[in-house]
């Protein structure tokens, strides 16, 4: 049982009060680990084997089930929330997204924003809600609004406060968009600093609460921050721009940087676009299997030691400026280095 909890109130500057530690404040009310309780939980080797689990239900195609922890990563403005909002609508109403088929159940998704504006949240969620479909926002704007508070995934009262509200609504399927915004003072480079933020998500995943948490790519490419993060998901997306020059809305390929534990099959890329029309306030998702885009082309030939925007685009059949807006686009985004003419791929 989770007892009674709520956001802190304290204000930046305030004393803080004596209080145990983080790890005795989570398990309040909970009886204490002895050699008598624990003895009743192991299982033998025959015992295991005959043990009867429920298997977990297919939320969405093969790769994503009941209780998952997922992420979904990508540099600034490819495509995160779209495709972060686009899932759970999909979910909450047992639909189809894309290629990716229906699942066996539904869920009662909590989706908690901690950066983009009320205004916009409104239009994505308008532009994407499907009949039937169960998805409740807590909002970052709102929160400050009604209570003047943000939220703080890394404080053990926030984490308390949110499973509280899940297990009260019957929501078990929680949206984190996103963890640099979510998540005040936490060292993303350090791993220990993470540890409290992951054994909450542990805890939602052993109450069969799915999570899907939204984070930026490094410059490099990489999911940002300590890999420690990586250990527990069952599995994480990137998405890879693959807007071209002058193409409307959002254009990205979707990538498993790490397998699904839920399936032996390999997950196919997918090339996604998201365009919406203003009059009709609609958003139309168009999904294909994902073939190398121009601009995917040109990083691998710069990988294969192609070094001036004259070479690519003689080898590409390109004109010399969109070569050179693709190189900028690498440069910006910390794939690429420019050195004088020479472009080489960034160093990891």
């Amino acid at each position: 049982m989770i007892p009674d909890a709520t956001i802190s109130d304290k204000l930046p500057g305030d004393q803080p009060e004596a209080s145990p530690p983080r790890a005795a404040q989570s398990l309040q009310g909970l009886p204490e680990i002895t050699i008598a309780n624990i003895r009743e939980c192991v299982l033998t080797g025959p015992q295991l084997t005959t043990l009867v689990v429920a298997k977990r239900p297919r939320l969405l195609d093969e790769w994503l089930c009941r209780g998952d922890l997922g992420f979904i990563f990508a540099p600034r403005g490819v495509g995160k929330t779209w495709i972060s909002m686009a899932l759970p609508h999909a979910v909450s109403a047992g639909l189809a997204l894309g290629h990716w088929t229906q699942g066996e159940e539904k869920a009662r998704v909590l989706y908690l924003d901690g950066e983009m504006p009320l205004e916009l949240s409104k239009a994505r969620h308008t532009s994407l809600k499907q009949e039937g479909g169960d998805v409740a926002y807590l909002h970052h704007d709102m929160l400050f609004e009604k209570i003047g508070r943000t939220l703080n995934i890394a404080e053990v009262t926030h984490q308390e406060a949110i499973t509280a509200l899940l297990l009260e609504t019957g929501r078990n399927f929680l949206v984190l968009d996103n963890l640099s915004c979510l998540a005040s003072g936490v060292d993303e480079n350090k791993g220990l600093a993470y540890e409290p933020i992951a054994a909450w998500l542990l805890e939602l995943r052993r109450r069969k609460i799915t999570v899907i948490m939204v984070h930026h790519a490094g410059r490099e490419g990489f999911m940002r921050g300590h890999s420690k993060r990586e250990d527990a998901a069952s599995w994480i997306i990137e998405l890879r721009d693959a807007k071209e020059e002058g193409q409307e809305g959002a254009r990205f390929i979707s990538h498993f940087a790490k397998p699904s534990r839920n399936t032996g099959r390999a997950i196919p890329d997918l090339l996604w676009h998201f365009t919406t029309d203003p009059e009709k306030g609609r958003t139309e998702i168009h999904c294909e299997p994902a073939e190398e885009s121009e601009y995917g082309t040109m990083l691998r030939h710069i990988a294969d030691g192609v070094e001036t925007v004259t070479d690519l685009a003689d080898l590409m059949g390109k004109q010399k400026g969109t070569i050179s807006r693709w190189v900028k686009k690498g440069c910006n985004s910390g794939r690429l280095k420019k050195t004088g003419q020479l472009i080489t791929l960034a160093a990891p």
